[in-house]
């Protein structure tokens, strides 16, 4: 038998960008709840907690009340990334057991795997790839997004020192509380505050490589056991020789499968869809504050660089988990036809017509993640981006 998957083939081997993000921030599922880390997660949380309290701070105490509509936008888009990273990391400390276990399952799926035939494992080869290439994009995306910032305040103080006029760049533009705004340029209160931002800054960046993928891997891993699937059923009757007992043993083996890919998206449902349906909130927020902040920008004759490359981030954000769960739909169709074609109708065996007509019948419902009030897909995707137009489009009348 041709070996196409490898022998060290494990989760935290395929997707190390994901999990050493995860363990970076400390929110790895793996990782023990111990002493240790409490300390780790009480001086990330304090952090993470005294910067978005300056970025409201300075959207709804100065910025909204001064009319500087740019400038809260910019604020209030940084302090939506604050809540959104802090959801995801109590998602992962609530549902950590759940976590493990879904990993737990592909781990073993792969273990399985090497044991089946040549076409069976480049399927399965397949998707881990496609899972791979995930994490690539988010690691591109977060990482370029959030480099900007820091790149822009260093190459802005570099050019104000080599013209002899040095000026301290902040790595976020707010207003902090009345005293601290009043030493903000003091060197030593400014490189404090700079680190904090920064602190920040990478904190964030380390949450969306590492969280953002890992329900996408976890529907491609899907889509990969249901192709399996659909290839085993649709050589269910295709040998002659097989006995009715054979056929039988096949077929159970096949539900079984499926009813451990039921539970599967069951687990990933109940972890995730209330997640998903904040994330979908957030982003038709997101994308139109990002782009009042560009057009405010080229309206000043300026290029804002930073917030262009967050336009195509939160794009990202939402466009992927709709765009692979869409795909896991369509899998799940696939396998529903695949079903339905794979020849049962010519077999007088009563016991196996009865489990093909129960499984298309639960074929039927679609197989797709959904968030509170509708299915994640790119019809959802296209209906975000509608509202999200329609919210820009009022900021416009109302600010500009």
């Amino acid at each position: 038998m041709s070996k196409i998957l490898d022998e060290n083939m494990k989760f935290d081997n395929i997707f190390w960008i994901a999990t050493t993000a995860m363990r970076l921030n400390r929110s790895h599922p793996f990782i023990p709840r111990d002493k240790k880390w409490r300390t780790q997660f009480t001086a990330i949380s304090i952090l993470s907690f005294f910067c978005s309290t300056f970025l409201m701070y300075s959207t709804f105490f100065h910025d909204i009340p001064c009319g500087a509509y740019a400038d809260a936008s910019k604020s209030a888009i940084m302090s939506i990334v604050a809540i959104t990273i802090t959801y995801k990391y109590l998602i992962i400390l609530r549902y950590q057991e759940s976590i493990t276990d879904l990993i737990r399952i592909v781990d073993e799926d792969y273990e399985l795997a090497k044991g089946f035939c040549e076409e069976e494992q480049r399927v399965v080869y397949k998707y881990s790839k496609r899972g791979i290439k995930v994490t690539q994009y988010w690691f591109f995306s977060a990482c370029s997004t959030s480099a900007i910032f820091p790149l822009k305040a260093f190459v802005l103080m570099g050019k104000s020192y080599l013209a002899g006029e040095f000026q301290l760049v902040p790595l976020f533009e707010m207003t902090y509380p009345w005293i601290l705004n009043d030493y903000k340029n003091v060197h030593v209160v400014f490189v404090m505050l700079f680190g904090l931002t920064l602190f920040f800054d990478l904190y964030a960046t380390s949450m969306y490589v590492g969280f953002d993928p890992i329900v996408p891997i976890f529907m491609l891993h899907l889509c990969g056991q249901l192709d399996i699937l659909s290839l085993r059923i649709s050589k269910l009757f295709s040998n002659p020789e097989d006995s009715a007992e054979t056929r039988r043993e096949n077929l159970r083996r096949i539900i079984l499968q499926l009813q451990d890919i039921y539970k599967f998206i069951e687990i990933i449902k109940t972890n995730f869809t209330v997640l998903y349906e904040f994330m979908m909130k957030t982003t038709t927020f997101l994308l139109p504050l990002t782009a009042f902040q560009i057009t405010e920008s080229l309206r000043n004759g300026e290029i804002n660089i930073e917030f262009i490359g967050f336009f195509s981030a939160v794009i990202l954000h939402f466009y992927i988990p709709c765009y692979y769960s869409d795909l896991l739909m369509e899998t799940g169709e696939n396998f529903r036809l695949a079903i339905y074609s794979c020849g049962w109708e010519k077999h007088s065996d009563k016991h196996v017509m009865r489990a093909i007509l129960f499984m298309l019948t639960r074929a039927l419902k679609p197989i797709v993640i959904s968030t509170v009030f509708c299915a994640i897909c790119l019809d959802t995707f296209a209906q975000m981006c509608r509202e999200a137009y329609s919210i820009f489009n009022l900021m416009n009348a109302a600010w500009a």
